[in-house]
């Protein structure tokens, strides 16, 4: 996510999808191509062409963008979260924002097989994305979840990619004239936020 405009009394912050919609959109036109191309040489195209397509049109479908506008001048936060089958446009109050979160998580993941190991291997990978925390209890999302990227070197583990936007996420609640909470998972340990990412020793 990114703030794309702030002055003292409006903040536009924008969360991009247009990566997704061109992926799928690749996908669903190579697809074709592999199909057309390559169906006669072997019977596999037919199926490899249909099976892009259709991860193709699923990352259409399901991509999407939010654009949230804060303006202190109404005391209106407009949150507009747009699909290629669909659009969301809600208005709230930002006296009704209670705070701003950024949640992380560790989430398993299975990274690819290595040299001449064939199997496998299940990796911890950090996950965040933050929110905006009603007093109602509702919850409406700032940006889609992101994970990091990490390398281990000893006992410590070097993260990036959140820093980023944990700044932004702060930076909307000081605007809004909210609290900020980042929420760590009970296992990471001791962070050390350097220059955009984040040094964990665990």
């Amino acid at each position: 996510m990114k703030i794309t405009s702030q002055s003292s009394n409006e903040l536009v912050l924008m969360e991009g999808s247009t990566q997704g919609m061109i992926v799928g959109g690749a996908l669903v036109v190579a697809g074709a191509l592999v199909g057309l191309f390559l169906h006669k040489s072997t019977p596999m195209a037919v199926w490899i062409s249909l099976g892009m397509t259709i991860i193709g049109i699923a990352i259409l479908c399901f991509s999407s963008s939010i654009t949230v506008t804060a303006n202190k001048s109404t005391g209106k936060l407009s949150y507009e979260k747009k699909r290629l089958v669909g659009a969301q446009n809600t208005t709230y109050a930002i006296a009704d924002v209670l705070r701003i979160e950024t949640r992380k998580q560790w989430r398993t993941e299975n990274s690819p097989p290595a040299g001449n190991n064939q199997q496998t291997v299940p990796q911890q990978v950090l996950v965040a994305q933050s929110v905006i925390v009603f007093k109602s209890g509702q919850e409406l999302a700032l940006d889609h979840q992101k994970t990091s990227s990490s390398m281990q070197m000893g006992g410590a583990v070097l993260m990036s990619g959140q820093g980023k936007e944990t700044a932004i996420a702060n930076q909307v609640a000081n605007f809004l004239g909210v609290p900020f909470q980042e929420i760590m998972p009970p296992t990471m340990g001791v962070g050390i936020n350097i220059g955009g990412g984040s040094f964990t020793i665990r």
